[in-house]
């Protein structure tokens, strides 16, 4: 990669497994990497699924490659939220509930009552993670970009990348003190609910983390790696503990991923199981259905065009191509051009000769093409059935590679001679 700064943030990015931190605007303190397409994320996955890594670590999808590890109530509140801030929003949360709840047993932990909270959209210091880095992916893919996420310049979508965050819940869940009780917002932890009255937790594989109050989660991880002897001005050491796998956001990439997605059974209705989740299925079915729709009517429009095309070439290459079947002065210059090698005129009869000539002037007149000699592809072919042809006839072995170029030369020769001879004509009707 040049030096020169990519406009799609991505590309500034090594390819996983290598990590940077190429711009902390972006990606913070967390080691960051690439892949090539959605399609590569199955070789991220097998690594942080093997047997030395399993159950090790969380993921998280998110649908703009400059969003924050933030939780919503750090957005709300436009910095990390105080234990004052905190208190106040679940103290509000614990009053409005009442009489709502069937499990009052959920009031008597906060991190139970945040998690409730959470997957009823109040803006929590919790932030969301999966232990299926598919479900992360669906979370990543599941919404088309913004209107409003545009280039100032172009007017063009910058969105330019979808992105996974990837989490070591192990080490994590290590820093709890020996009577692994803690006091909300006291540490960084990982909080597993044990009440899920909907369902999602189980479906999507949930869990939190929740930072102390006054710190982000990479701040306070970060603290901790250094607390533990990990040398955090070592991208590769940091990139076990967090990192971050950007995604290109190409064209048609949400549709293709989320299809794949759904023949796994990760889509809304498996992950929100109410009637949310069925809308949202229903949603994306519809959706894909239109868009199904529409390539199958663009495709039909091309197809037509191609068609119309082929046939003005056909009708053009048939009568340049009867025009040199008929000439009987460009047999004579393929019959000649074998006959100067003196081996090949001992070697082979005239009869042999006129069928491989033949077999030359079919390829050309039925499957080759108008220009048929600037096309490699098409060459080598064509070479493939001369030798084949020149075997059959018992052609000497030594040579027929060089025979099969000579035919081809002056059929090419002859091919191009024609094509100016018919634009000439074009130009004189015009």
């Amino acid at each position: 990669m040049s030096s020169a700064v990519e406009k799609k943030y991505y590309l500034n990015l090594p390819l996983w497994p290598e990590f940077d931190i190429f711009d902390k605007t972006v990606d913070g303190l967390i080691p960051s990497a690439r892949i090539e397409s959605w399609e590569d994320y199955d070789r991220v996955v097998r690594f942080y699924c093997d047997n030395d890594h399993e159950d090790n670590y969380v993921f998280r999808g998110q649908k703009h490659y400059k969003w924050q590890l933030e939780p919503t109530l750090d957005r709300l509140v436009h910095c990390a939220v105080t234990e004052n801030v905190a208190e106040k929003q679940l103290r509000n949360f614990k009053l409005s509930t009442r009489g709502r709840l069937q499990d009052k047993s959920v009031l008597n932990s906060d991190t139970e009552l945040w998690a409730l909270g959470q997957h009823h959209g109040l803006a929590t210091p919790l932030l969301d993670w999966s232990q299926s880095p598919y479900v992360a992916m669906f979370f990543a893919f599941e919404g088309a970009d913004d209107p409003t996420w545009v280039d100032d310049d172009t007017g063009e979508l910058n969105n330019y990348s979808r992105t996974v965050f990837i989490l070591n819940k192990s080490f994590i869940q290590d820093l709890i003190d020996d009577e692994g009780i803690l006091q909300a917002g006291e540490q960084l932890q990982i909080v597993e609910p044990s009440i899920d009255d909907h369902g999602r937790l189980v479906n999507q594989a949930g869990l939190f983390s929740f930072a102390p109050y006054g710190e982000i989660l990479e701040s306070s991880l970060e603290r901790h790696l250094a607390e533990s002897g990990v040398d955090t001005d070592d991208v590769k050491e940091v990139a076990k503990y967090i990192c971050r796998i950007h995604i290109p956001n190409e064209k048609d990439t949400r549709q293709a991923c989320l299809k794949k997605l759904r023949k796994m059974n990760i889509h809304h209705a498996s992950l929100f199981p109410d009637l949310i989740g069925a809308s949202g299925y229903c949603n994306d079915l519809i959706r894909d259905s239109i868009v199904s729709s529409e390539k199958d009517r663009q495709n039909e429009e091309v197809s037509a065009t191609l068609i119309d095309e082929k046939k003005q070439r056909s009708e053009k290459f048939e009568s340049i191509s009867q025009y040199l079947l008929d000439k009987a002065k460009v047999k004579g210059f393929l019959n000649d051009g074998l006959l100067t090698n003196e081996f090949v005129a001992r070697s082979v009869t005239p009869q042999q000769i006129n069928y491989v000539i033949d077999e030359l002037f079919s390829f050309i007149n039925e499957k080759a093409g108008v220009d048929w000699y600037k096309k490699e592809s098409v060459l080598a072919r064509l070479r493939n059935i001369l030798r084949r042809a020149m075997r059959k006839q018992q052609f000497p072995e030594d040579h027929i590679d060089s025979s099969a170029q000579t035919l081809i030369q002056i059929a090419a020769r002859e091919s191009i001679i024609i094509e100016k001879e018919d634009w000439l004509q074009d130009e004189g009707d015009e």
